[in-house]
């Protein structure tokens, strides 16, 4: 991978955003296991993005990474605007303080009325990616408050991410082909209320080199051209997130560097662009927090057990993801002894990670499992009925819980016994 602009967060700054003793206070005083972030590696990825674009404006956060308040509140902070799934994710940028002007909706699959309810709510924009979004957004537009829209396109790329993670293949089921495009854009500019003016595109995750990015803006641009005489020309291209963290080291690619591709590609066109990252802002701000219950050698082939699970953080039960597990208390042993690191639940799948080098950790010990500000408690579930970890962010030498640690009642809430 590509290395940074500078020293990356998750880099040895980034370790030291969790001081050891504020992490054994955490345990004592919250417990684990429990989700950490740090709101000084936080603002600083973001900060990051928008010295790379020049302007937050070109900056929407991908809120399916994190959706704790006190993180989108933070990163409300710093001027991102911010990319929501569904209305949930809708419901919680407004509550963490974000303007309309400032949510994106993107192009994932969405109910007829979920669309019907963006269109004419202020929004930057909103971006569909099937027949009866369109349908929807056409029977909802208010000529009086006209709505901004945009349309996915699936370039029939694949990008190097793990195949659950690839989101812009030919048999993706995200948006449209290019050759409906045209239709499309047509029915939309046609219709009072509406102003087509964005193409998107999401090629996927984990994303380390930048030429699927290239490969798509030739896909877009080819588009741009074939809409230019619709009357309602191209204004912007959406280029999407996807660049991904090196979870085994610090060596993350540069937003700087993406920026400057793209820009370059739209140097003299006239159109904006704008960036929706996610993983490659919050990834490197939080660590897991967990306590090693027992060992236990299986044969020649030792393991530790953890109160954390993959009810807690699933990504190597989901997709292989090696994170860096240590110690609370520096780096993991030296030599060649390893052991694997499970968690408690009844699957033999219940793994936070293989092949460690903590083989010198005892029951009782503190770990910390490291970048999993993206994709980690917005995965949690309750399976074995386990309650979710509480959340905790770090800001100026001090903690604070923004979510609670999930109570037995919590597991039965809104069911009825018969």
């Amino acid at each position: 991978m590509t290395g940074g602009n500078g020293a990356a967060p998750g880099t040895s700054a980034g370790r030291a955003a969790f001081p050891a003793g504020t992490l054994e206070s955490i345990a004592r005083e919250v417990g684990t296991p429990t989700y950490v972030y740090s709101a000084s590696v936080l603002t600083a990825a973001a900060r990051r993005w928008i010295e790379a674009a020049g302007d937050p404006a070109r900056v929407y956060f991908a809120a399916k990474a994190n959706t704790n308040l006190g993180v989108l509140s933070t990163l409300e902070a710093t001027g991102v605007g911010i990319e929501v799934a569904t209305p949930g994710e809708r419901a919680r940028a407004v509550a963490a303080g974000f303007p309309p002007t400032r949510i994106l909706v993107g192009g994932v699959p969405k109910a007829a009325a979920d669309v019907r309810d963006a269109i004419g709510a202020g929004l930057a924009l909103v971006v569909l990616q099937a027949d009866h979004e369109v349908e929807a957004a056409i029977e909802a537009a208010r000529p009086q408050v006209p709505t901004r829209v945009g349309i996915r396109v699936r370039p029939g790329i694949t990008a190097g991410a793990h195949p659950s993670l690839e989101t812009g293949r030919v048999d993706a089921k995200f948006g449209y082909a290019p050759e409906e495009v045209p239709a499309i854009w047509k029915r939309l500019a046609a219709t009072d209320g509406l102003e087509p003016e964005v193409l998107a595109v999401h090629l996927g995750s984990g994303i380390d080199a930048l030429d699927p990015w290239e490969r798509a803006l030739d896909v877009l641009l080819d588009l741009v051209d074939r809409l230019a005489d619709t009357g309602a020309p191209v204004r912007e291209l959406d280029v999407g997130g996807g660049l991904g963290v090196d979870y085994g080291a610090d060596g993350d690619p540069d937003p700087a560097a993406l920026v400057r591709r793209v820009d370059a590609r739209l140097a003299g066109s006239g159109l904006a662009s704008r960036f929706e990252p996610g993983r490659s802002i919050t990834a490197r701000s939080g660590v897991l927090l967990t306590r090693v219950l027992y060992r236990r050698e299986r044969g020649g082939a030792p393991a530790i057990v953890c109160d954390a699970g993959f009810t807690d953080f699933g990504r190597y039960a989901l997709y292989g993801a090696q994170h860096r597990i240590e110690p609370v208390h520096g780096p993991a042993a030296s030599g060649a002894a390893t052991v694997d690191v499970l968690g408690p639940t009844c699957e033999s799948g219940d793994v936070l990670g293989t092949g460690r080098p903590l083989h010198d950790v005892r029951p009782g010990d503190l770990l910390i499992v490291r970048d999993v500000g993206a994709y980690g408690f917005v995965m949690a579930s309750n399976y074995n009925s386990r309650p979710r970890p509480a959340e905790v962010l770090l800001s100026e030498g001090d903690f604070s819980v923004v979510r609670g640690r999930e109570t037995l009642q919590d597991l039965w809430r809104g069911e009825v016994t018969v």
